[in-house]
């Protein structure tokens, strides 16, 4: 890792990992903290830039990984780094609610299996493209993903992003023309049901409220177009689930082309992951064998969006979503 530097300049140098968005950062020293602003300010225009950074072997702990959002979200003069606290399930880390638990295992350490269910199906919404936090009246604006313990490389577990800000410009004329201005009603639920439409069959999302976003909202840090759709978005303003779909359903098909994915690979304990959520959407994979097999230790913070588009058009934005209780056999 490369030093500081007294003249001022900048401290970091940056790999590219795809054409056009998605860098391998280097220089990054974690020993310094809190982190420098200049250093700060460095970072916040390479996300601004890329959407997605990938620091190799960060090496933080919980109260590192914490203090560093913490850092990002008071950058932004709106601090507020928050977990989902309505996730239907016990976290592993109570004492430090800002730490959202993404790995494979449950709140006593030993990997979920078939036994709990509901957190195996809901699982499935997270193989899905999506942003964080679509599903609120405040979305979310960066995440930070560490790996602290990885299975072999050989059983998978790679993250993926999509350029949704290139797709967006590189959308058809007459696509733009028809989507613009167009606002989608986004829940948590409906992200569950595509993951899992068997076990999720009783839950209907349109008993929740949705949160509203327009379909192509500005990013503030670059000045650029982006494609905010997400598998949380159920229907359009003034049209039905099934009147909406056909045009989900283009809008989709242009936006998982191949050329806009980039596929991060975890490589040592101690990675971290940081994207923007108002400029890229992501999604797990499901093709490795890991499964109930290997720990895949994973957590994450999130900041809330501060930009002038967080609230979308939502008027309300004192509630959250959470995870609908599912119906079993015999339940009424």
């Amino acid at each position: 890792m490369s030093p500081s530097k007294d003249d001022g300049g900048p401290q970091l140098t940056f790999k590219r990992l795809h054409p056009t968005f998605g860098v391998e950062v280097e220089g990054m020293d974690w020993t310094q903290s809190p982190v420098p602003k200049t250093l700060l300010d460095e970072i916040i225009t390479a996300i601004n830039r890329e959407g997605v950074l990938v620091f190799r072997n960060a090496n933080l702990n919980n109260e590192e990984h914490v203090a560093f959002s913490q850092q990002l979200a008071g950058h932004q003069d709106l601090y507020d780094v928050k977990a989902h606290i309505k996730a239907g399930r016990a976290m592993r880390f109570p004492e430090q609610p800002e730490i959202f638990d993404v790995s494979n295992l449950d709140n006593n350490g030993n990997i979920v299996t078939e036994a709990d269910p509901m957190r195996k199906e809901g699982n499935k919404g997270n193989f899905l493209w999506h942003a964080d936090m679509a599903y609120n009246p405040h979305r979310a604006l960066y995440s930070l993903l560490r790996a602290v313990e990885l299975p072999p490389k050989s059983s998978g577990g790679e993250t993926q992003y999509l350029d949704s800000r290139t797709a967006c410009e590189e959308l058809p004329e007459d696509l733009k023309k028809e989507i613009n201005g167009l606002i989608t009603h986004n829940s948590l639920m409906h992200n569950r049901k595509l993951g899992s439409p068997e076990y999720f069959k009783s839950v209907e999302p349109l008993d929740a409220p949705m949160a509203k976003y327009q379909l192509v909202t500005p990013h503030e840090g670059s000045g650029r177009d982006n494609l905010y759709l997400t598998t949380y978005a159920h229907h359009l303003d003034g049209r039905s689930w099934e009147d909406s779909k056909p045009l989900f359903d283009r809008l989709w098909n242009h936006l998982t082309q191949e050329k806009y994915v980039l596929t991060v690979y975890w490589e040592n304990n101690g990675d971290l992951v940081m994207w923007d959520n108002t400029a890229t959407l992501h999604r797990a994979t499901d093709t490795g064998s890991y499964g109930g097999k290997y720990v895949r230790d994973m957590r994450r913070t999130t900041t809330k969006d501060t930009s002038r588009y967080r609230f979308g058009e939502n008027e309300d934005h004192s509630w959250e979503a959470g995870i609908s209780k599912v119906k079993t056999e015999g339940e009424h």
